[in-house]
């Protein structure tokens, strides 16, 4: 073996070893120092508990101080290293209503159920029925970075469930969809707007895991490659030195990685392409502080500092 050779070899092992520290990111230890957007609720409201602080936050902006809405799973932390916790069964148990994605995001929340909490309570499965892009014979999950979907979809879903529950309620949750159906519109116009200042040769993605499939249909950007094809689970070094040689191939400006993960990976691959771009502060699964505190806010973010890294 050459000396290049042995360097690229060793380079490999190095990455083959931080994925092993990926498992669970900076985002999913230590305190929070930051919360959960909030809307005052009003007396009576409507207990939801959700899976996570992007479906929380939606749901809030259709229920208003109709609804007191908590997320299961805390700011900064994805539903891949989520942990359940004793208090998780007890929230579930005083909800009126329940509220997840499915489609294999948040399975977390099945063995919740099984532990005794909230077994009768409605559900709400938002990603049920929306046709799905497939990974690897595999439906994607992250329908929501697709603001279309979280109108046409979740929003008239959430309407429902929460009608079912406060039927005097249905004109008031009606109305809040549709106001906020307008901020999605005014979002996506001004998103496609930012994503079209970048050359069409240079919309390439390179990502940590494989969130970002419909905002690449959506908003025309090509996907590359993911570093790891499942969350907790180790690619091998021939994977990794296949994708040091497609993101060389590709010409990719940047590598992307959010901020739940380690970081060292997302750079050690960057080192080894030769790109010179990491952008490391992305936010999908888990709202994040502010500006990303919201779903908008998150949406707008993500998409400012992939334009920033690929303009």
């Amino acid at each position: 073996m050459n000396a290049t050779r042995r360097q690229a070899a060793g380079a490999l092992v190095a990455i083959a070893m931080l994925v092993a520290a990926c498992g669970t990111g900076g985002g999913s230890s230590g305190p929070h120092t930051f919360g959960e957007p909030s809307i005052t609720s009003g007396p009576g409201a409507i207990k939801v508990v959700t899976t996570t602080t992007v479906f929380a936050d939606v749901v809030r902006n259709v229920g208003g101080s109709r609804t007191d809405v908590r997320s299961i799973i805390p700011p900064g932390v994805g539903p891949e290293d989520y942990e359940p916790k004793p208090d998780d069964a007890k929230s579930l148990a005083d909800a009126q209503l329940i509220v997840s994605n499915g489609v294999g995001l948040d399975d977390f929340l099945n063995r919740l159920l099984a532990s005794g909490g909230g077994g009768n309570t409605p559900r709400l499965v938002l990603g049920e029925g929306i046709p799905a892009i497939t990974i690897d014979g595999q439906p994607n999950p992250h329908f929501w970075l697709d603001p279309t979907l979280v109108k046409m979809s979740y929003l008239p879903k959430i309407v429902t469930a929460l009608s079912a529950i406060a039927p005097a309620d249905a004109a008031t949750f009606q109305a809040n969809a549709a106001a906020y159906a307008t901020q999605l519109d005014a979002l996506d116009a001004e998103l496609k707007a930012n994503v079209g200042t970048i050359a069409p040769a240079n919309r390439k993605l390179v990502t940590f895991h494989d969130a970002f499939p419909y905002v690449a249909r959506h908003y025309g950007f090509e996907l590359i490659g993911v570093v790891v094809a499942n969350v907790g689970q180790e690619p091998t070094a021939a994977d990794l030195a296949a994708l040091v040689e497609n993101v060389k191939a590709a010409h990719v400006k940047a590598v992307f990685s959010e901020v739940q993960f380690n970081p060292k990976l997302a750079q050690t691959l960057a080192d080894e392409a030769g790109i010179k771009q990491v952008v490391t502060t992305l936010y999908n699964d888990a709202l994040g502080p502010p500006p990303a505190d919201t779903y908008l806010g998150m949406m707008r973010w993500n998409v400012d500092h992939i334009v920033e890294a690929l303009r």
